[in-house]
């Protein structure tokens, strides 16, 4: 996704969250596909353990974050009911930091992005931008940042981006309204991935 000036940052590997708002309808897909089906990744994106921060089950985090709410509520959101088989929880001194949550400020078209090193022992990293998160930013309001931090977590768990034909919080930009939680396709991507 490149960001709006068509540049993509020093970390064009990372999947970012757009900063752009669309309005998206969310009537049934052009395909057959049931809205609790697992759905494909968008062209050139791969979905998977392999694509997430997960280790032997678990993510354990760190934070340091000014959002601290809206990262329990994307905790919270993804280890409802059925999408509890990976267990998120903070990181203490006799394990190894999967995932840490951090801000940074920049106007770089992007509300929020995961980025994945993906080597054996690395830290992975959710990143969450001031610029546009806090007022008078275009995502300040609390639906749609609780939206960009459950968003970039579903990423730390495998999930790819999703074509926006289908109800789904994997979509490169945010909904509105905002979807602050996984829809049934995320569920069911995340159960395919997970058990």
């Amino acid at each position: 996704m490149t960001s709006p000036l068509g540049v993509l940052s020093a970390l064009a590997c990372a999947t970012l969250t757009a900063i752009s708002v669309t309005t998206v309808s969310y009537a049934a897909p052009v395909t057959s596909r049931a809205a609790d089906s697992p759905a494909p990744c968008v062209s050139g994106e791969q979905e998977g353990r392999s694509e997430s921060s997960v280790d032997n089950g678990e993510i354990r985090f760190t934070e340091a974050t000014k959002y601290d709410a809206i990262r329990k509520h994307a905790h919270q959101v993804w280890q409802a009911g059925p999408l509890s088989k990976v267990k998120i929880s903070a990181d203490t001194v006799t394990t190894v930091n999967d995932l840490e949550w951090r801000d940074y400020k920049k106007k770089d078209g992007h509300g929020g992005y995961y980025h994945r090193r993906g080597g054996v022992a690395e830290t992975d990293y959710i990143y969450l931008n001031k610029h546009y998160l806090e007022p008078p930013g275009a995502l300040s309001k609390i639906g749609v940042q609780q939206s960009v931090a459950v968003h970039e977590l579903g990423h730390a768990l495998g999930l790819c981006h999703k074509g926006d034909r289908l109800f789904s919080l994997m979509w490169k930009a945010v909904a509105r309204p905002p979807v602050t939680g996984p829809t049934g396709v995320d569920k069911a991507n995340y159960k395919r991935i997970w058990g």
